[in-house]
């Protein structure tokens, strides 16, 4: 998937080199990194100081300056020099060189005008857990509960640390432990052999790692943003406010100055670009999950570009998750202008290499550090102007001046009359290749080798060339596993290699990723028609698994109501730490259970706020239930955070396009699902054409195991010519109860005498004495006019019966 468009090649070791422009003849490049890298560190005496058992013996900044000194200087002796060590240690002791640049930054991300030497955390910080966001944040004003999180390093507890409690405090014997962990880390960096950029990214893994769980500060009214998103931030924003002021030459900044830009970008056409063009002669289920992670790479590889050109480390990525990103950078006319360029490259490469089935869309909005302070509020700003851009897809390559070029909508002939065509998308040509058994093209069959990699890879390498296993946007990637890096550990080409869904790491490898990969493979359906056991399994092998029908069920869900959330008042680094802890459920949490207790379940894609499974159609079914219940867990109960789903069941070798549409269809019923006073209240679930909410759910499989085991009684309590009658009975009722039309209202309300004929005529013996009390229960009478509670859930309930036990 290469392309001829030129682009200058980065390697690790040029990362951050000399930004370019008119006025940055005082740029300093190994200056920039020490403010970024204090910024980083400037509050790690609150980790430190929180350890210790005294720890009002010194202020935090002195905590800080002794760790540096005892722990980390030396380290950094084989990377900066002893003045840029001092600059790195002045921040951490409140004496820096660059005070008033971290000062504001440190205030920025803190959403305050100002935090002096003299805003110590007051009552007694060192004992207080850091208070759950997910129970913090809300767009209502019904009473929610405060929870909080357990001093644990991420990781640790197969993510279950993420899920906060009602443990307000803690000892300093938890911190005291995570802080020698932390140590151990550190040590893993070897003394020489490594950039300051690499040290930079490590050293922003290790703190999010470690710092995750730890209170920024104990003086804000609700202290529910992390330390490891308070240093974050307040680096990005240090080492944009430095090139802001080298740029204009101006001595310091001012808070309402507009030092920064909001980059975004989104990818649109995700959802058609991985279902529409695959066919089951394209073995699907290898290469959907491979389209899938594709259409992810695409967003994370271009926040990487604009990075390295805009020369900013991966703490500037503010979010990234669902197939888009927000990138914070300095307010420069150089900046703006390679956006500009990065757009058009962007759109050149998607245009030739994917056929425009992808677009890219980047927009960007100027801000000061007050606007920060009120993220939440500018978001809006930045969407509206995104969305314009949406509806002009292409435009930067597809225009002459301001006119569009029609003769550039055609796409150039790519297929010559003697080729043949791909039998996967039947768009492309074939590939001569003697692997090629399945008559792929190059993108098709990319979409394979990755499909096959994945189930076993650990890793994930960037590089900054085209050279590469995989290219995205004239950069690429590779898929690794531990032999793999064994092999590679010498190798300097990869600007960066990110373990995943594990953070156990230590050089070469710089980070971690948490990435929903899961497919079931041979290991995890041992019967499947497949010759290895790390090779995934087709989708009737996943439908094999089911009890009764053999059918596979697609499982589409998402958080209601997250614009309103997201419109609720968030600093920064506020929203970085909501953001983080929501991607870290989805894609995290989430795999974590794939790979455990539901290794059938197929993931083809999960993060940001959405999912989208396959798996048999009633373990899917009972995962719905399981996953609303621990994300339940995961808010505590918080009223404001729901996700609404939806179910479709269907035959194995349906069209992936079809099934992809109609569970969409299924989810946007659960999005409308309403009370009994019609008020929309979302927080439910679509299944066998009937919209619940998830307490009816529990409820409907209550009543459908009791009848399944009637059913599987030898002899049966009920025949299943009487459950399939309940079925359409159920069907009648729910029917009369939304039309309006007297006549037909009439003729569906027949099912009362009909319904009561049949149990009379079916339950008439002793040993079926509690399936008749059952059934008769629902029908309607003077007591219950509407019928029983579960008359109106009768046609799920009977739906699910009959599908589990057909044989």
């Amino acid at each position: 998937m290469n392309d001829n468009v030129e682009h200058r090649t980065l390697n690790v070791e040029q990362f951050l080199e000399c930004l370019q422009g008119d006025n940055m003849a005082e740029f300093n490049q190994k200056e920039y990194q020490t403010v970024i890298l204090g910024a980083l560190l400037h509050d790690i005496g609150k980790f430190i100081q929180r350890a210790q058992e005294n720890p009002a013996k010194q202020d935090h900044s002195h905590w800080g300056d002794e760790w540096f000194q005892n722990h980390l200087a030396e380290r950094l002796t084989y990377i900066f020099n002893d003045k840029e060590k001092q600059t790195i240690r002045s921040a951490i002791n409140n004496h820096h060189e660059h005070e008033e640049i971290i000062s504001l930054a440190d205030a920025i991300s803190a959403g305050m005008d100002r935090i002096a030497l003299d805003d110590e955390e007051k009552g007694d910080p060192f004992t207080h857990r850091l208070k759950a966001i997910m129970t913090q944040v809300a767009h209502t004003e019904e009473h929610k509960s405060t929870g909080f999180h357990t001093i644990k390093l991420l990781g640790k507890d197969n993510l279950n640390e993420i899920f906060p409690d009602s443990n307000e405090k803690c000892s300093f014997k938890e911190y005291s432990a995570l802080l020698n962990d932390f140590e151990n880390d550190l040590n893993n960096l070897h003394k020489s052999d490594i950039s300051p950029l690499q040290f930079i990214d490590y050293m922003y893994f290790i703190l999010w790692k470690y710092t995750w769980c730890i209170p920024s500060a104990a003086y804000l009214h609700e202290p529910d943003v992390s330390l490891f998103d308070h240093l974050k931030t307040s680096a990005a924003i240090a080492g944009c406010l430095y090139v802001y002021e080298k740029t204009k030459g101006i001595e310091s900044t001012n808070i309402d100055d507009p030092a920064f830009l909001l980059v975004v970008g989104d990818i649109s056409g995700i959802q058609s670009y991985i279902f529409d063009v695959l066919t089951q002669q394209g073995k699907v289920a290898k290469r959907l999950r491979a389209r899938s992670l594709f259409t992810q790479l695409i967003s994370e590889i271009a926040s990487h570009r604009i990075l390295h050109s805009l020369n900013m480390p991966i703490l500037n990525i503010i979010s990234s998750a669902g197939g888009n990103f927000y990138i914070l950078t300095a307010n420069t006319e150089d900046n703006k202008k390679k956006l500009e360029e990065l757009q058009v490259e962007f759109d050149r490469w998607l245009f030739t290499n994917l056929r425009a089935e992808l677009s890219l869309n980047l927009a960007y909005i100027t801000l000061s550090g007050n606007d920060l302070k009120n993220f939440s509020q500018k978001l809006k700003g930045l969407k509206t102007i995104l969305n314009k851009k949406k509806y002009q897809p292409f435009r930067s390559i597809l225009c002459n001046s301001q006119n569009w070029d029609e003769n550039k909508f055609v796409q150039p002939e790519v297929i010559e009359s003697d080729e043949k065509i791909c039998n996967g998308c039947h768009e492309a040509s074939m590939i001569e290749n003697v692997f090629n058994e399945e008559g792929l093209c190059e993108n098709c069959w990319s979409d394979t080798q990755i499909g096959q990699k994945l189930p076993q890879s650990n890793y994930l390498a960037f590089f900054a060339d085209s050279n590469h296993d995989f290219t995205i946007l004239n950069y690429s990637f590779e898929l690794w596993n531990e032999n793999d890096i064994k092999k590679k550990i010498y190798d300097k080409t990869s600007y960066l290699i990110l373990k995943l869904n594990d953070t156990e790491i230590s050089p070469p490898v710089t980070g971690f990723k948490y990435l929903s990969t899961h497919i079931p493979t041979k290991q995890d359906i041992p019967d499947a028609n497949v010759e290895k056991d790390n090779q995934p399994v087709a989708f009737d092998d996943i439908a094999g698994k089911a009890n009764g029908d053999k059918l596979i069920a697609y499982a589409k869900g998402d958080v209601d109501n997250l614009g309103k959330i997201l419109e609720t008042p968030f600093s920064l680094s506020k929203f970085t730490t909501f953001s983080r802890m929501l991607e870290t459920f989805f894609s995290g949490y989430l795999n974590k259970t794939l790979t455990g207790d539901y290794r059938t379940l197929y993931s083809v894609y999960s993060g940001g706020d959405d999912f989208f499974l396959i798996g048999p159609w009633d373990e899917t079914i009972e995962f719905m239930k399981f996953l609303r219940s621990k994300f339940h867990e995961f808010c505590m109960g918080n009223p404001d955070f729901t996700f609404s789903t939806g179910v479709l069941l269907s035959k194995p070798h349906e069209p992936l396009s079809f099934c992809a549409k109609n569970v969409e269809e299924q989810l946007n019923s659960s999005k409308h699902r309403k009370d009994k006073e019609g008020k929309e209240v979302k927080d439910g679930i679509t299944l066998f054409g009937q919209t619940v909410s998830w307490t009816e759910l529990d409820n409907i499989l209550e009543n459908a195991n009791k009848v399944i085991e009637w059913l599987k009684r030898q002899p049966p309590v009920i025949s299943r010519s009487f459950a399939h009658n309940m079925r359409i009975y159920g069907e009648m009722a729910e029917l009369s109860g939304i039309t309006d039309d007297i006549i037909i209202k009439t003729e569906l309300l027949r099912f009362i005498p009909l319904f009561t004929y049949d149990i009379n005529r079916n339950l008439s013996k002793e040993e079926q004495k509690e399936a008749y009390q059952w059934a008769t229960n629902l029908l309607p009478s003077i007591e219950t006019p509407k019928g029983g509670n579960t008359l109106r859930h009768l046609k799920t309930i009977m739906g699910y019966v009959l599908t589990f036990t057909r044989s």
